[in-house]
């Protein structure tokens, strides 16, 4: 399913401090989630484009890594930064298109405390990512213990926002039916509860599918007649 692989990328962002190691993983992963949302809503489609780029970034960040893996003495301090800061204004627009999008189906389908959730989280990406763009400049602000003290207390901002921006994640995963959702209606009630349980949960996403597919078929037919 697209929130949940989406999900499953952006969890990979956690690594806040190797993220070189894992970033390809991750925009991969996500491309894989927003390939089948894009579907759905046209901001998927387009945080589908910027992942491909962030992919791209990715495999010169693990360049880099093993640049200095097997040649410590190399001078790649430019390289390094520059790519540093394309990546966090990279999965700074990503995020702002995958919450719009989720925003946007939120509204669709009478989510309103999901819609909420993400303005909130929309002007703090706006925020954190370009000061930890510039925070990667280094020596920009000199080597002080407040610049220090700075960059910490951004980076925990930063994991507090990927918590955040998870949530919402697998909250649009629980609470919006996606077309691959369909299930048999003809099946027969299981001796494990937890499998009915599973089922019932699945049923009731795809009635809500059904609700937002007929208001998508409603608002088609109110242009058709403009």
């Amino acid at each position: 399913m697209g929130f949940g692989t989406l999900f499953t990328g952006y969890f990979l962002l956690l690594n806040v401090t190797l993220f070189s190691i894992t970033d390809i993983i991750s925009a991969l992963v996500m491309a894989l989630g927003l390939f089948k949302l894009s579907s759905v809503n046209k901001s998927f489609g387009r945080a589908l484009l910027f992942s491909y780029v962030f992919a791209a970034v990715g495999i010169f960040e693990l360049a880099g890594e093993l640049i200095r893996m097997f040649d410590p003495t190399l001078n790649i301090e430019l390289f390094v930064t520059v790519t540093s800061m394309v990546r966090y204004i990279l999965v700074g627009i990503l995020t702002l298109y995958i919450l719009l999008g989720i925003i946007d189906i939120a509204k669709e389908v009478d989510l309103p405390v999901l819609v909420k959730r993400g303005k909130i989280l929309i002007p703090l990406t706006f925020i954190i990512y370009p000061i930890l763009a510039i925070l990667s400049i280094p020596n920009l602000f000199g080597d002080t213990k407040v610049l220090q003290i700075i960059s910490f207390s951004a980076l925990i901002f930063l994991f507090c926002k990927i918590i955040a921006m998870l949530v919402t994640i697998y909250s649009a995963y629980m609470q919006i039916c996606m077309p691959e959702d369909n299930i048999d209606k003809g099946e027969k009630p299981s001796r494990f509860g937890f499998v009915n349980r599973y089922r019932e949960h699945k049923a009731e996403k795809e009635a809500e599918y059904a609700k937002y597919k007929l208001e998508k078929l409603k608002k088609g037919m109110n242009k058709k007649k403009k």
